[in-house]
Protein backbone atom coordinates (compact mmCIF):
# COMPACT_ATOMS: atom_id res chain seq x y z
CA UNK A 1 0.00 0.00 0.00
CA UNK A 2 1.32 3.43 -0.98
CA UNK A 3 4.54 1.85 -2.13
CA UNK A 4 6.88 3.39 -4.64
CA UNK A 5 5.38 2.94 -8.06
CA UNK A 6 6.15 -0.41 -9.66
CA UNK A 7 3.20 -1.46 -11.80
CA UNK A 8 2.25 1.17 -14.35
CA UNK A 9 -1.40 1.81 -15.26
CA UNK A 10 -2.23 3.06 -18.72
CA UNK A 11 -4.25 6.21 -19.39
CA UNK A 12 -7.50 4.31 -19.98
CA UNK A 13 -7.12 2.43 -16.70
CA UNK A 14 -6.46 5.65 -14.80
CA UNK A 15 -9.45 7.32 -16.43
CA UNK A 16 -11.66 4.40 -15.42
CA UNK A 17 -10.40 4.49 -11.83
CA UNK A 18 -11.05 8.22 -11.58
CA UNK A 19 -14.58 7.64 -12.82
CA UNK A 20 -15.14 4.91 -10.26
CA UNK A 21 -13.75 7.07 -7.44
CA UNK A 22 -15.97 9.99 -8.40
CA UNK A 23 -19.03 7.74 -8.63
CA UNK A 24 -18.17 6.18 -5.27
CA UNK A 25 -18.13 9.62 -3.64
CA UNK A 26 -21.51 10.38 -5.18
CA UNK A 27 -22.85 7.02 -4.04
CA UNK A 28 -21.73 7.71 -0.48
CA UNK A 29 -22.95 11.31 -0.50
CA UNK A 30 -19.51 12.94 -0.26
CA UNK A 31 -18.81 16.11 -2.27
CA UNK A 32 -15.71 16.03 -4.45
CA UNK A 33 -13.98 18.80 -2.49
CA UNK A 34 -14.78 17.46 0.98
CA UNK A 35 -12.16 15.39 2.88
CA UNK A 36 -13.33 11.99 4.12
CA UNK A 37 -10.73 11.19 6.77
CA UNK A 38 -12.02 9.09 9.65
CA UNK A 39 -15.58 9.40 8.31
CA UNK A 40 -14.67 6.54 6.01
CA UNK A 41 -16.02 4.28 8.76
CA UNK A 42 -19.44 5.84 8.17
CA UNK A 43 -19.11 4.81 4.52
CA UNK A 44 -18.66 1.20 5.62
CA UNK A 45 -21.74 1.41 7.83
CA UNK A 46 -23.76 2.92 4.98
CA UNK A 47 -22.84 -0.05 2.80
CA UNK A 48 -23.44 -2.59 5.57
CA UNK A 49 -19.76 -3.59 5.62
CA UNK A 50 -18.72 -5.01 8.98
CA UNK A 51 -15.38 -3.83 10.36
CA UNK A 52 -13.10 -5.97 12.52
CA UNK A 53 -10.09 -4.15 14.03
CA UNK A 54 -7.10 -5.95 15.49
CA UNK A 55 -3.36 -5.14 15.85
CA UNK A 56 -1.79 -7.98 13.88
CA UNK A 57 1.96 -8.42 14.21
CA UNK A 58 4.37 -8.24 11.28
CA UNK A 59 5.54 -11.62 10.04
CA UNK A 60 8.95 -12.13 8.41
CA UNK A 61 9.21 -8.55 7.23
CA UNK A 62 5.72 -8.44 5.74
CA UNK A 63 2.86 -6.26 6.87
CA UNK A 64 -0.86 -6.63 6.20
CA UNK A 65 -2.85 -3.42 6.27
CA UNK A 66 -6.30 -4.83 5.65
CA UNK A 67 -8.28 -7.50 3.89
CA UNK A 68 -11.82 -8.11 2.76
CA UNK A 69 -13.88 -11.28 2.88
CA UNK A 70 -17.51 -12.17 2.35
CA UNK A 71 -19.90 -15.07 2.57
CA UNK A 72 -23.54 -15.81 1.87
CA UNK A 73 -26.15 -16.80 4.43
CA UNK A 74 -29.24 -17.77 2.51
CA UNK A 75 -30.05 -14.85 0.25
CA UNK A 76 -27.93 -12.38 2.24
CA UNK A 77 -24.30 -11.48 1.60
CA UNK A 78 -22.20 -10.44 4.58
CA UNK A 79 -18.99 -8.50 3.93
CA UNK A 80 -16.20 -8.05 6.47
CA UNK A 81 -13.13 -5.84 6.33
CA UNK A 82 -10.30 -6.78 8.65
CA UNK A 83 -8.14 -3.78 9.58
CA UNK A 84 -4.65 -4.07 11.05
CA UNK A 85 -4.53 -1.40 13.76
CA UNK A 86 -0.81 -1.84 14.33
CA UNK A 87 -0.55 0.39 11.23
CA UNK A 88 -0.39 4.16 11.57
CA UNK A 89 -3.79 5.84 11.63
CA UNK A 90 -3.40 7.49 8.21
CA UNK A 91 -2.44 4.08 6.77
CA UNK A 92 -5.59 2.60 8.29
CA UNK A 93 -7.74 5.17 6.47
CA UNK A 94 -5.95 4.43 3.20
CA UNK A 95 -6.31 0.68 3.74
CA UNK A 96 -10.08 1.00 4.19
CA UNK A 97 -10.35 3.01 0.96
CA UNK A 98 -8.24 0.34 -0.77
CA UNK A 99 -10.62 -2.40 0.39
CA UNK A 100 -13.65 -0.36 -0.71
CA UNK A 101 -12.31 -0.67 -4.26
CA UNK A 102 -12.31 -4.45 -3.96
CA UNK A 103 -15.83 -4.30 -2.53
CA UNK A 104 -17.18 -2.13 -5.36
CA UNK A 105 -15.42 -4.01 -8.16
CA UNK A 106 -15.56 -7.51 -6.64
CA UNK A 107 -11.87 -7.95 -7.39
CA UNK A 108 -8.95 -9.37 -5.47
CA UNK A 109 -8.20 -12.66 -3.82
CA UNK A 110 -11.38 -12.61 -1.73
CA UNK A 111 -13.51 -12.61 -4.88
CA UNK A 112 -11.34 -14.90 -7.03
CA UNK A 113 -10.95 -18.31 -5.47
CA UNK A 114 -8.29 -19.37 -7.95
CA UNK A 115 -5.89 -16.64 -6.79
CA UNK A 116 -3.27 -17.70 -4.25
CA UNK A 117 -1.72 -14.20 -4.11
CA UNK A 118 -2.99 -10.74 -4.85
CA UNK A 119 -2.62 -9.64 -8.48
CA UNK A 120 -0.12 -6.71 -8.61
CA UNK A 121 -2.11 -4.81 -11.25
CA UNK A 122 -5.36 -5.16 -9.29
CA UNK A 123 -3.61 -4.00 -6.12
CA UNK A 124 -2.18 -1.01 -8.00
CA UNK A 125 -5.68 -0.13 -9.19
CA UNK A 126 -7.00 -0.42 -5.63
CA UNK A 127 -4.23 1.89 -4.39
CA UNK A 128 -4.90 4.43 -7.14
CA UNK A 129 -8.63 4.26 -6.39
CA UNK A 130 -7.97 4.84 -2.68
CA UNK A 131 -5.85 7.89 -3.50
CA UNK A 132 -8.46 9.29 -5.92
CA UNK A 133 -11.29 8.50 -3.50
CA UNK A 134 -9.59 10.21 -0.55
CA UNK A 135 -8.07 13.10 -2.53
CA UNK A 136 -9.75 13.68 -5.93
CA UNK A 137 -7.61 15.08 -8.73
CA UNK A 138 -9.76 18.23 -9.01
CA UNK A 139 -9.36 18.95 -5.29
CA UNK A 140 -5.59 18.49 -5.56
CA UNK A 141 -5.52 20.79 -8.59
CA UNK A 142 -7.41 23.49 -6.66
CA UNK A 143 -4.95 23.15 -3.77
CA UNK A 144 -1.94 23.42 -6.09
CA UNK A 145 -3.39 26.46 -7.88
CA UNK A 146 -4.07 28.20 -4.57
CA UNK A 147 -0.41 27.98 -3.52
CA UNK A 148 1.69 27.95 -6.68
CA UNK A 149 1.67 30.31 -9.62
CA UNK A 150 1.17 27.45 -12.06
CA UNK A 151 0.40 23.74 -11.97
CA UNK A 152 4.01 23.05 -12.92
CA UNK A 153 5.77 23.08 -9.57
CA UNK A 154 8.85 21.14 -10.59
CA UNK A 155 11.08 24.18 -9.91
CA UNK A 156 9.71 24.72 -6.41
CA UNK A 157 12.16 24.54 -3.53
CA UNK A 158 11.80 21.46 -1.36
CA UNK A 159 10.95 23.44 1.77
CA UNK A 160 7.92 25.11 0.20
CA UNK A 161 6.80 21.82 -1.33
CA UNK A 162 7.05 20.03 2.03
CA UNK A 163 4.98 22.77 3.70
CA UNK A 164 2.36 22.27 1.00
CA UNK A 165 2.35 18.49 1.51
CA UNK A 166 1.99 18.99 5.26
CA UNK A 167 -1.07 21.20 4.76
CA UNK A 168 -2.58 18.66 2.38
CA UNK A 169 -1.95 15.85 4.87
CA UNK A 170 -3.54 17.75 7.75
CA UNK A 171 -6.63 18.48 5.66
CA UNK A 172 -7.09 15.22 3.73
CA UNK A 173 -5.45 12.68 6.10
CA UNK A 174 -3.60 10.61 3.50
CA UNK A 175 -0.21 9.11 4.35
CA UNK A 176 2.72 11.34 3.36
CA UNK A 177 3.93 8.97 0.65
CA UNK A 178 0.45 8.68 -0.83
CA UNK A 179 0.42 12.46 -1.29
CA UNK A 180 3.85 12.30 -2.94
CA UNK A 181 2.45 9.63 -5.26
CA UNK A 182 -0.57 11.85 -6.03
CA UNK A 183 1.65 14.77 -6.97
CA UNK A 184 3.69 12.58 -9.29
CA UNK A 185 0.67 10.77 -10.75
CA UNK A 186 -0.92 14.11 -11.63
CA UNK A 187 2.42 15.28 -13.08
CA UNK A 188 2.98 18.18 -10.73
CA UNK A 189 6.49 17.10 -9.71
CA UNK A 190 9.45 15.69 -11.61
CA UNK A 191 10.98 12.23 -11.30
CA UNK A 192 13.91 13.64 -9.31
CA UNK A 193 11.58 15.44 -6.91
CA UNK A 194 9.52 12.32 -6.52
CA UNK A 195 12.55 10.18 -5.66
CA UNK A 196 13.84 12.68 -3.11
CA UNK A 197 10.46 13.26 -1.46
CA UNK A 198 9.51 9.60 -1.36
CA UNK A 199 12.73 8.57 0.36
CA UNK A 200 12.38 11.24 3.06
CA UNK A 201 11.81 9.94 6.61
CA UNK A 202 8.28 11.16 7.30
CA UNK A 203 7.66 9.37 10.63
CA UNK A 204 10.65 10.14 12.86
CA UNK A 205 9.76 12.49 15.73
CA UNK A 206 13.01 14.38 15.17
CA UNK A 207 12.82 14.37 11.37
CA UNK A 208 12.39 17.60 9.43
CA UNK A 209 9.02 16.63 7.95
CA UNK A 210 7.49 15.48 11.24
CA UNK A 211 8.53 18.75 12.89
CA UNK A 212 6.96 20.61 9.99
CA UNK A 213 3.75 18.59 10.28
CA UNK A 214 3.57 19.29 14.01
CA UNK A 215 3.95 23.01 13.40
CA UNK A 216 1.11 22.84 10.87
CA UNK A 217 -1.28 21.01 13.23
CA UNK A 218 0.21 19.22 16.22
CA UNK A 219 -3.01 17.40 17.17
CA UNK A 220 -3.56 15.95 13.71
CA UNK A 221 0.13 15.11 13.39
CA UNK A 222 -0.05 13.03 16.56
CA UNK A 223 -3.25 11.28 15.44
CA UNK A 224 -2.07 10.38 11.95
CA UNK A 225 1.23 9.03 13.29
CA UNK A 226 -0.34 6.88 16.01
CA UNK A 227 -0.45 3.10 15.83
CA UNK A 228 -3.86 2.89 17.50
CA UNK A 229 -3.77 -0.88 18.16
CA UNK A 230 -7.54 -0.82 18.60
CA UNK A 231 -9.41 -4.07 19.09
CA UNK A 232 -13.06 -3.99 18.16
CA UNK A 233 -15.88 -4.84 15.81
CA UNK A 234 -18.83 -3.03 14.26
CA UNK A 235 -21.76 -2.51 16.61
CA UNK A 236 -23.85 -4.74 14.36
CA UNK A 237 -21.56 -7.70 15.09
CA UNK A 238 -21.71 -7.05 18.83
CA UNK A 239 -25.49 -6.89 18.70
CA UNK A 240 -25.63 -10.25 16.90
CA UNK A 241 -23.42 -11.79 19.63
CA UNK A 242 -25.62 -10.38 22.40
CA UNK A 243 -28.83 -11.43 20.61
CA UNK A 244 -27.49 -14.96 20.18
CA UNK A 245 -26.93 -15.12 23.94
CA UNK A 246 -30.33 -13.65 24.78
CA UNK A 247 -32.04 -16.05 22.35
CA UNK A 248 -30.23 -19.04 23.84
CA UNK A 249 -27.98 -19.89 20.89
CA UNK A 250 -24.82 -19.45 22.95
CA UNK A 251 -24.38 -19.91 26.69
CA UNK A 252 -22.82 -17.61 29.28
CA UNK A 253 -19.35 -19.11 28.96
CA UNK A 254 -19.37 -18.70 25.17
CA UNK A 255 -20.60 -15.11 25.52
CA UNK A 256 -17.74 -14.26 27.86
CA UNK A 257 -15.14 -15.93 25.64
CA UNK A 258 -16.36 -14.25 22.43
CA UNK A 259 -16.58 -10.78 23.97
CA UNK A 260 -13.12 -11.24 25.49
CA UNK A 261 -11.68 -11.48 21.98
CA UNK A 262 -12.58 -7.81 21.60
CA UNK A 263 -11.58 -6.84 25.15
CA UNK A 264 -15.21 -6.55 26.25
CA UNK A 265 -17.22 -8.12 29.07
CA UNK A 266 -20.97 -8.84 29.42
CA UNK A 267 -21.40 -6.14 32.07
CA UNK A 268 -20.19 -3.56 29.52
CA UNK A 269 -23.56 -4.15 27.86
CA UNK A 270 -25.63 -4.38 31.04
CA UNK A 271 -25.59 -8.18 31.19
CA UNK A 272 -24.82 -9.62 34.61
CA UNK A 273 -23.50 -13.17 34.52
CA UNK A 274 -24.30 -15.19 37.65
CA UNK A 275 -22.31 -18.38 37.07
CA UNK A 276 -19.53 -20.22 38.80
CA UNK A 277 -16.34 -19.79 36.77
CA UNK A 278 -13.95 -22.60 36.11
CA UNK A 279 -10.23 -21.89 36.42
CA UNK A 280 -9.71 -21.17 32.70
CA UNK A 281 -12.63 -18.75 32.51
CA UNK A 282 -11.61 -16.97 35.71
CA UNK A 283 -8.09 -16.58 34.33
CA UNK A 284 -9.51 -15.14 31.08
CA UNK A 285 -11.53 -12.53 32.98
CA UNK A 286 -8.58 -11.63 35.17
CA UNK A 287 -6.40 -11.08 32.12
CA UNK A 288 -9.01 -8.71 30.70
CA UNK A 289 -9.10 -6.71 33.94
CA UNK A 290 -5.31 -6.36 33.84
CA UNK A 291 -5.29 -4.73 30.38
Amino acid sequence: MSEKKQVELNDDQVKEIKRRASEARQRFGVHQNVPIGSDIRLVLEKEGILLCEYPFSDLEGTHTYGNITWFKTGEDTITFIGLNTSSYYDEQIFALAHEIYHFLTKTGKAYSKELDDEDPETEKKADRFAAEFLLPADALCDAVDSVFESSQISDTQEGKLLRFIARIQCEWWLPYRSIVNRLFEERYISQDQYDQLYDLDCRSEDGSYRRLLKSTDNEISELLNTRTKNIGVSNKITEVILSNYEDGFIDETELIEVLALFEKKPEDYGIIIGIDFDDDLAELLESEDDR
